[in-house]
Parts: structure tokens; sequence; C-alpha cells
């Protein structure tokens, strides 16, 4: 999901020029002199006074709001993510080291308020905290215990329905990259 939302920016951006006749630069600088301020009323101003669709409005209002910077740069996006919680990023390398390990293919793709683990499908998500990072998964009606807990607090989208809290890279173990292949399976059918 969050990976086709990169893409869908790209292409916009990609064919911006070309559909509008200005770049983006020049329509950084029409919206910064139409002094609007507000994400609605820039997109409503973006259909009404230059005839964007919907999305497209959406996607340069978007840009705007951000400084000028795609919303889905990625480096930007995990920069924001470890914003006053830098002490998380080893566990959160560690986590993705044990489940690139296990599972080659697996994306991390970050969104404005968690990571998204997607292939072809999103499965599940890491939340970054400042005393931990939950790993949500998509395991279905598989038991709670004291490892896996029902997913709570992870911003996610609904599907998302198990967690492991971690708070410490000893508590990193093969359980993690089962249970994640689990919830991986369990989406892709496999």
């Amino acid at each position: 999901m969050a990976k086709e939302a990169r893409e869908l920016e790209q292409a916009f951006l990609n064919s911006l020029a070309d559909e509008t006749g200005e770049s983006l630069a020049d329509w950084m600088q029409t919206l910064e002199s139409a002094g609007l301020q507000k994400n609605n009323e820039i997109v409503k101003w973006l259909k009404s006074e230059k005839k964007f669709n919907h999305m497209q409005a959406t996607m340069l209002t978007g840009i705007f709001l951000n400084g000028g910077e795609p919303v889905f740069h990625y480096p930007t996006l995990f920069s924001k993510l470890f914003a006053g919680k830098e002490q998380q990023r080893p566990l959160y390398d560690a986590i993705t080291a044990e489940l690139r390990a296990d599972m080659p293919g697996i994306l991390f793709i970050p969104t404005k308020t968690y990571v998204s683990l997607e292939e072809e499908r999103v499965f599940g998500c890491a939340k970054i905290n400042k005393t931990n990072v939950r790993v949500g998964l998509d395991l279905g009606d598989e038991p709670f215990g004291d490892y896996v807990r029902k997913g709570v607090g992870l911003g996610a989208m609904p599907n998302i329905t198990h967690m492991i809290e971690l708070k410490d890279v000893a508590q990193i173990d093969s359980r993690l990259a089962a249970y994640t292949r689990k919830a991986y399976e369990r989406v892709h059918g496999a």
C-alpha cells in the first residue's frame, strides 16, 4: 500500500511539467504566492482555480506542505519516524536484519506514523516508540500469549491483529521471524 502511494506520487511528479506546463518549483512558487496555508483550502483552490483533479491537487498540496519535498521520500520519512526516538534505531536495525535473513524479499516502507512490512501485500508494521518497537502482524485468529499480544497503538490498518513488543535487542529471537513469516503466508495465501 505504501509502496503504491510512493509510485503514484513519483508518476505524478514525472508528468507534472508535461501536463501543466509548469515545473514543481514553479508550482511551489505559485502556491506560496497564493498565501494559502491549510490543506483543504489549498486542495480546493487547485481544483477550482487550476483545474487539477482531486488526486493531483492532494498530491501537490502534500508536497507543498512538506516543504516542497515529495511526501513519500523514504530517507525523510525514516528521519521523521526516529525524531526524538533515536535510541530505538539499533533495535529497529536488529529487527530488520533478523527479518531480512529469513525473508529476503520483505520491504520496509516508511509512512508518516509507522513502517509498513510488505511484499506483494501489507502483512505487518513496525511502530517506533520512545521505549520500544512494536511489530504488528496480521495473524488472524492466532491465539494471544506472552510473546504475541493483541495489537494496540500501532497506528496501522485494522487488519493488523497482533503485536510483538520489543524493548531490547536481546529479545529478538527466531520467534519474531516465525510469526512474521506466518503473517506473510496468511496474507499471501502461501
